[in-house]
């Protein structure tokens, strides 16, 4: 259950971070388990490709910067979607612990329909400003979001940054992140007001909850190690689109009921 304090930040704030959630190892399987699925099909065996295709679920997508370099394929990555369906990352999804976070804010009957393992490896650029239910364009609001840290997150290495309260305003306008290099998919909101914006620091095992419609971005990755994190979106279970999914989003939106499949914890 959730603490009278986790609640108010939530309602407050938008977010709340429960540290020492999961024991750093679990993370660890998981970071294995994708390296293992990307060196499987590196990114030279599907070169000029901004999201290909591994085993029967995963979804890899590398780094679109001109002048990354790499000494392993991993190295050239930057997402992996659809860990939620198979291995350590589903375990952990499915777990008793993780859905009584979740059900504390949406009600029992939910479903994981989304998951990504981010690599933001050294030189990697950060995301912009952004909501991610302007990515979820469901009949039901708002998801929750669900952040494992792998590794640490540092101002060095790339931690996200948070816009507390801003879950409570609309979703706003999303123009296109205008980098050159910038990852596809990468939208960005203009015109805030960050002064409150506050880093997300946190240690293997950490847990990051989110209210969708919070304004958050990431750093780039200034040190010479990665900085991995493993993160899930959940929905009310019989939630439905408001307009037809493209091929490529029904492909990295698969919803998996959760309260019908538990695991241990």
């Amino acid at each position: 259950m959730l603490t009278a304090q986790q609640l108010d930040a939530w309602n407050r704030d938008g977010f709340f971070v429960v540290r020492g959630f999961a024991d750093p190892s679990i993370g660890q399987v998981m970071e294995r388990e994708t390296i293992a699925a990307i060196r499987a099909n590196p990114p030279s065996a599907n070169p000029g490709r901004a999201f290909y295709r591994t085993g029967e679920s995963l979804f890899i997508q590398p780094e679109e910067q001109p002048d990354f370099t790499a000494s392993v394929p991993e190295d050239l990555i930057s997402k992996v979607f659809n860990p939620h369906l198979s291995g350590a990352a589903r375990d952990f999804a499915l777990s008793v612990r993780v859905a009584d976070v979740v059900a504390g804010l949406l009600g029992d009957d939910i479903d994981v329909f989304q998951s990504q393992f981010i690599f933001k490896n050294p030189g990697a650029w950060g995301q912009p400003w952004h909501q991610d239910s302007y990515y979820f364009p469901f009949d039901r609001q708002p998801q929750v979001g669900v952040w494992l840290a792998i590794s640490e997150a540092t101002l060095e290495n790339g931690c996200l940054s948070v816009l507390p309260g801003s879950h409570t305003g609309d979703i706003h306008p999303h123009g296109p992140d205008l980098r050159e290099g910038a990852n596809q998919g990468y939208r960005e909101v203009t015109g805030l007001n960050i002064d409150d914006a506050v880093p997300m620091l946190m240690a293997p095992g950490d847990l990051l909850v989110f209210h969708s419609y919070l304004l958050h971005c990431s750093q780039d990755n200034r040190a010479a190690s990665r900085r991995s994190a493993m993160v899930y979106h959940y929905g009310r279970a019989g939630t439905v689109p408001l307009e037809p999914l493209s091929p490529a989003q029904a492909s990295i939106l698969r919803w998996t009921p959760v309260r019908r499949s538990l695991q241990p914890a």
